[in-house]
């Protein structure tokens, strides 16, 4: 018996809490296991129906547009064009499930099940398609580490597993292998490496995934920590995806990526989001890849002057059944609070809640808000830049203590402000 079918029987959650809290649970336990090792001869099943291999990139979906024609001589907006884009959704191999895409452009990683060994290298687990309409041919290319194709086969037999085996051992695709029982049919998630590029027609069902094609490990080092280190081959890596459609058109997105823990959330209509945990925060996570769209992403500027902490007992989220639609940042009394982005002030005021508060409106439906402030600085029309100083941190209102609560909306809907911070942000930044 393998350590991660030991640590997969040794699982204990309590029976009364929900099938997707039980789902996250488990999945946490296997990536601390690091990942599956190939079985090269015999019969070895690989052991999976615990773990829920949600492998999460965020659902960004392609679409069409119209755009009016500009050829020579016609009336603007007279003659609409049919225009496509593309993007990435999530294949989550056990559950189905998708993660929701954050506002801000950032699509999320999870290391799912994945498997690694030191011949052929590190499958990390996670795995995405590309959608959208019309797609003739698609290119990815990352440049570090590696890609991959993943494919699931289901209801195999015993010979057409040994096939498989074979032709793993020829040089071909791995392949791990899982089921009930051994006497039954078996199911096998075939993976066939790619290098740092691909182009290929496009397949709607086809998947991609991250690989590192040289994986060491070290008998004395722990499996969770060889992985991790593995997985951060990523971390600066850039994942361009270029399309082509049928009308002749191109399209290419580039993503930044970044290592690290990934904090998983669950909305009340039972939607998924992930993204990176700072520092000091102890809640379940998994470890993966934070993906940053280049062209989509806008990005803040931290609004505190002196204060690098964000108080973990009142996160962003569901609290008690209510909302928290924002950040609190600690502070000393009368810390300078800056303007998170070139805008114009909205809206200034005091109510009983939010005390001493300030909007600023940033374009593109994209606003800030500053709350109980000891004083405000600016006035509504005013223009501030980046980084400006706006008010001053203080305890009006409904507060225990001073602090900045700090809000971003997009088209008037709260987000997470973190998703708003970029890597080199997030780095410095702690809960407390």
């Amino acid at each position: 018996m393998n350590d991660y079918r030991k640590l997969m029987e040794e699982i204990s959650v309590p029976e009364e809490l929900e099938d997707r809290v039980l789902c996250a649970a488990r999945r946490q336990r296997a990536e601390q296991a690091g990942p599956k090792r190939l079985e090269k001869r015999g019969w070895k099943p690989v052991l999976r129906g615990a773990v829920c291999a949600a492998c999460a990139l965020a659902l960004v979906l392609g679409t069409v547009h119209f755009r009016p024609a500009e050829k020579s001589g016609e009336q603007p907006g007279t003659a609409p064009v049919m225009t496509y884009s593309f993007g990435l959704t999530a294949y989550a191999a056990d559950t189905g499930e998708t993660v929701q895409p954050n506002a801000n452009g950032g699509l999320a990683f999870d290391s799912g099940s994945g498997m690694a060994d030191q011949e052929t290298g590190h499958y990390t687990g996670c795995l995405f398609r590309v959608t959208g309409e019309e797609i003739r041919t698609v290119s990815l290319t990352v440049d570090r580490g590696g890609l991959y194709r993943s494919e699931t086969r289901t209801g195999l037999t015993t010979e057409e597993v040994r096939k498989l085996w074979q032709a793993e051992e020829a040089g071909g695709s791995v392949c791990t292998i899982y089921g009930k029982d051994e006497n039954g049919p078996m199911n096998a998630e075939v993976m066939t490496a790619l290098g740092t590029s691909v182009t290929e027609d496009y397949d709607p069902e086809a998947r991609y995934g991250f690989w590192v094609p040289e994986y060491r490990e070290d008998p004395d080092t722990d499996l969770r920590q060889a992985a991790r280190a593995s997985i951060d081959t990523f971390d600066g890596a850039r994942l361009t995806v270029t399309v082509t459609f049928a009308d002749g058109g191109e399209q290419s997105k580039t993503y930044t990526l970044s290592t690290g823990r990934l904090r998983v959330e669950y909305g009340e209509d039972g939607t998924r989001t992930m993204l990176p945990q700072l520092a000091g925060d102890e809640e379940p996570f998994v470890y993966g890849i934070y993906a940053a769209s280049e062209a989509e992403s806008r990005w803040l500027q931290w609004p505190v002057q002196d204060s690098r902490t964000v108080w973990k007992g009142n996160p962003y989220g569901i609290i008690n059944g209510k909302l928290h639609s924002g950040i609190d940042i600690p502070a000393d009394q009368g810390a300078v609070i800056l303007a998170a982005a070139d805008g114009t002030v909205t809206e200034t005021g005091f109510d009983a809640a939010r005390g001493n508060y300030l909007i600023l409106d940033h374009g593109g439906g994209l606003t800030t808000l500053y709350a109980h402030c000891r004083n405000v600085d600016v006035k509504e029309g005013d223009t501030v830049q980046a980084r400006a100083m706006i008010a001053a941190v203080g305890s009006t209102g409904m507060s225990t203590g001073p602090h900045l609560h700090f809000e971003v909306r997009q088209d008037s809907e709260p987000q997470n402000p973190v998703a708003y911070f970029d890597s080199a942000i997030r780095e410095t930044l702690k809960a407390e």
